[in-house]
């Protein structure tokens, strides 16, 4: 372990594209780094999966063959599992992650213009995916963000201009349905040239997934803690008698742990 304090920041650099990851996105953080999923993934490479460009720049993402094994991890197939949460093509079942955005695809009148689709074509990135029931489903990708939406009526590559709406069924936990399509407006937003400040609840899966990294790599507590705190933070909190500082690490080693070992399924539920 390098005594540079600009080392050990680097390290923590590594992880600041997940400041801005849905709780989706975060499932696969975790997911990837399961060993026992790691090698069952092995055994479904990239040749399996057709991957090629359409219009619009959207990428149709086609598994050649049936990849039911990967429905025990919750997945429509294996993605790679190199790729991290921003740029995996992982799409999550709809039995494992209810909470995705729903959109009904409908013709557009006469000249009609949809402008929830022109925005999307413009400003993100799309990937099509149809899965094995014949559902029809997109990421949507942009500004850090990622969005899983499964669209129903038409479908959205149908050679007919169209037009999109969001779905809210039912009226139960209607504030957080509502909270969810906020959240999803923000693939839209324009770049920001100061970072997005750290959320808690981001913060928190982020020490997680660093203390479960570093414990896999041999670190130790402390060393963890100087990664994500930095020298002279630690050596205060050494010295001393307390041992809160310890003690989160460890809490942070045990929940990286779970949420690897399967503890990511909450996170979608």
């Amino acid at each position: 372990m390098s005594n540079c304090p600009v080392l050990l920041q680097s390290v923590l650099d590594r992880y600041d594209y997940t400041r801005t990851l849905s709780r989706s996105r975060w499932a696969w953080e975790f997911l990837r780094r399961n060993e026992e999923f790691l090698a069952e993934a092995a055994h479904h490479g990239p040749d399996e999966v057709s991957v090629r460009t359409a219009c619009h720049g959207i990428t149709l993402v086609r598994p050649r063959t049936d990849q039911m094994a990967a429905e025990r991890w919750g997945l429509a197939f294996f993605p790679d599992p190199r790729h991290d949460g921003f740029a995996a093509h992982a799409f999550w079942s709809s039995a494992l992650f209810p909470r995705q955005v729903q959109v009904q695809v409908s013709p557009a009148g006469p000249g009609e213009a949809c402008p929830i689709y022109e925005k999307t074509v413009k400003q993100c990135e799309i990937v099509h995916l149809v899965d094995t029931a014949g559902r029809e489903h997109i990421l949507v990708k942009g500004n850090g963000h990622v969005v899983q939406v499964q669209c129903t009526g038409m479908s959205m590559l149908s050679p007919e201009p169209v037009r999109l709406g969001f779905l809210i069924r039912g009226t139960a936990n209607l504030s957080s349905r509502w909270r969810m399509l906020d959240e999803a407006q923000r693939v839209y937003e324009a770049g920001q040239d100061a970072p997005v400040p750290w959320i808690r609840t981001n913060l928190a899966l982020r020490n997680a997934l660093v203390a479960h990294d570093c414990q896999i790599a041999g670190l130790s507590v402390r060393e963890t803690a100087e990664i994500l705190y930095g020298r002279a933070r630690v050596e205060e909190a050494w010295a001393g008698p307390g041992r809160s500082m310890k003690d989160e690490i460890r809490r942070a080693r045990a929940r990286g742990r779970d949420l690897v070992s399967g503890g990511y399924r909450a996170l979608l539920a």
